[in-house]
């Protein structure tokens, strides 16, 4: 199952350390990450949306076998966590 439905599998490729990269979310909306970092086993990054700007920070991490997307949104004082898992 894709979230949101029939949404394209992405991948990108951006290298640790670098002040930037262009990516996408979920519906395809340009993001960027800002100084993606490795924190530990935590991949740790700023990330903003382009339209409309918004600033945000990124943290992904495996937990019990399963990735854990952790965002923290600042500005809202919102936090959420998505928990994937692998499809069949």
């Amino acid at each position: 199952e894709t979230v949101p439905p029939l949404s394209p599998t992405r991948f990108t490729i951006f290298r640790i350390g670098s002040e930037q990269a262009k990516t996408s979310d979920d519906v395809g909306r340009e993001t960027v990450l800002i100084k993606p970092s490795w924190k530990g086993d935590v991949l740790a990054a700023g990330l903003r949306y382009v339209r409309p700007a918004h600033e945000l920070r990124l943290e992904r991490y495996m937990e019990d076998g399963r990735m854990v997307e952790h965002l923290r949104y600042p500005g809202k004082g919102v936090e959420m966590r998505r928990i994937f898992r692998k499809s069949d």
